[in-house]
């Protein structure tokens, strides 16, 4: 009886979203008696499937599993001082986890670190200083932002729906038109930009990574025999094509297949255009008090910043309050109406387990990578282990590889305030490993770990399976997301009465 009236709780409280087939909603109007306050998640039982999780994808032990993850926040910190310490010569950091474990930072030149930044690595056997690269992260970074403008220019002007590439619509002839070669200013070949899904910062490999898919390609210009070739060979063209648009290193990386994650299906967790999954529940201020409400992606609604798309779950309309697919972050927030009558509750949960097996399927968010004093930033995310739950593909976790992920959809461009298209920024987080399961209809979906809020799901590999893993996730970082749409995610569990 009292997992009853724990269930009938979680399934009208706001935070908790669907996993799999049988989907929970996120709001309901509850019964006039108030309901028993939910008992809180234990640590121990707050880990278990990221426990699970890293021993299967490490090949470690249960108990080494927890060690490890018990280092991160300790490494993480001492990374962060040898970085404050290097900063002019800082070219990278993160956490290995294949080969033994341990934290790292990158030097330019092949001097030793300062006395001070190795005596942080000395106090800790799981850290260490390693020297000799030959671009800073300043400069990375500075050649991705330069590599990303001669690409967007290349592209040409934007339209209203955001079509880039080959949409299957007329197009105008001549240079810097969507879909169409002919080089621009930049000497970017604009059927070249077309192919290029993402761009990122390898901080580890000291270069930039280019991410590509040759199908994309128009069948005229420099790509347009492309389909005949493989893609190693298709690599090697684009390498060759790009050689003189770049000063540092770079590689030349599968991006095939990844797409938003949303699912155009109805009747699922998000009813709207596009099936999506819940996410955080948060508060944004309305200048006399707090509209309550939850974060989704941006791009599961509208492709524009007037959102006309309506929400509702179980029934109950969630009206838009600001939010879309922006340069910093792809996320929106909803809010839950005042009831006419009964209660909403809105809980500071997730679900972090699966609700079929499992008798406590919530997690409790303790703070957000937005508080300083609660847990880390996105810099610090480098080598981190994290998880996600998606409404299609259920709950799992994997590596945090890169922080400076720079999403280029066609059919999802970043759009500004006024809803001109705009580059997508190097801020999106990546997540990868081989228990990592993604797929259409998580996005919007908790980024999680330890009861911590890391992000909410952008995009996913872009297949049809659902269950199998070895697959990517890219979010946005809980910071931006809080940024970009002036809210806080709850750690306090409110209650919305009727008048």
């Amino acid at each position: 009886m009292k997992w009853k009236k724990r269930q009938a709780i979680l399934l009208c409280a706001i935070g908790l979203f669907a996993v799999g087939a049988t989907t929970a909603g996120t709001v309901h109007a509850a019964d006039d008696k108030q309901p028993q306050p939910i008992e809180q998640s234990s640590t121990a039982e707050s880990v278990d499937v990221v426990v699970e999780s890293y021993a299967l994808e490490y090949s470690v032990s249960h108990a080494e599993a927890r060690r490890r993850l018990a280092r991160i926040e300790v490494v993480q910190k001492a990374l962060a001082s040898i970085r404050g310490l290097e900063t002019a010569r800082l070219a990278g950091w993160g956490i290995d986890h294949r080969s033994g474990f341990g934290g790292w930072v990158l030097l330019t030149g092949a001097e030793p670190a300062s006395a001070a930044a190795s005596a942080v690595a000395n106090a800790h056997n799981d850290v260490e200083i390693r020297t000799g690269a030959q671009h800073s992260y300043a400069d990375l970074q500075a050649a991705q932002s330069d590599l990303s403008e001669k690409l967007f220019a290349a592209q040409g002007p934007a339209t209203n729906s955001g079509a880039v590439g080959n949409t299957g619509e007329e197009t105008q002839t001549g240079p810097g038109v969507p879909g169409v070669p002919g080089e621009t200013e930049g000497g970017i070949d604009a059927g070249l930009a077309v192919v290029v899904t993402f761009l990122e910062t390898d901080m580890a490999g000291n270069a930039v990574r280019v991410g590509i898919d040759p199908g994309l390609a128009p069948d005229v210009g420099p790509l347009g025999t492309v389909s005949e070739l493989t893609f190693e060979q298709s690599k090697a063209v684009v390498a060759k094509l790009l050689d003189d648009h770049i000063e540092v290193p770079f590689t030349v990386a599968d991006g095939r297949g990844i797409a938003p994650a949303g699912s155009f299906q109805g009747g699922e967790t998000m009813q709207a255009i596009r099936s999506c999954t819940s996410g955080f529940t948060a508060r944004r201020s309305n200048g006399s008090g707090y509209d309550y409400g939850i974060i989704t992606a941006g791009h599961c609604g509208n492709d524009l910043p007037i959102e006309t798309v309506r929400f509702s779950m179980h029934g109950v309309e969630l009206p838009f309050v600001y939010g879309w697919l922006s340069a910093t972050a792809d996320a929106q927030f909803h809010s839950i109406p005042t009831p006419t009558s009964g209660s909403h509750y809105v809980l500071d949960d997730y679900l972090c387990r699966d609700t079929r097996s499992h008798p406590n399927p919530s997690c409790d968010v303790t703070g957000t990578i937005a508080r300083a004093d609660m847990t880390v930033a996105r810099d610090d995310m480098p080598g981190d282990f994290a998880c996600h739950t998606g409404k299609s593909s259920g709950i799992s976790c994997g590596e945090i590889t890169n922080i400076n992920h720079q999403l280029r959809w066609a059919n999802a461009p970043c759009r500004d305030s006024a809803g001109a298209i705009v580059e997508c920024g190097h801020v999106f987080v990546k997540v990868e490993g081989q228990q990592l399961r993604g797929c259409g209809g998580d996005s919007g979906g908790p980024v999680y770990r330890g009861g911590k809020a890391y992000g909410i799901t952008a995009a996913t590999t872009n297949k049809s399976d659902c269950v199998s893993g070895d697959k990517l996730v890219v979010f946005s970082g809980i910071r931006e997301v809080e940024s970009f749409l002036s809210v806080e995610v709850l750690t306090q569990p409110v209650t919305l009465n009727a008048p």
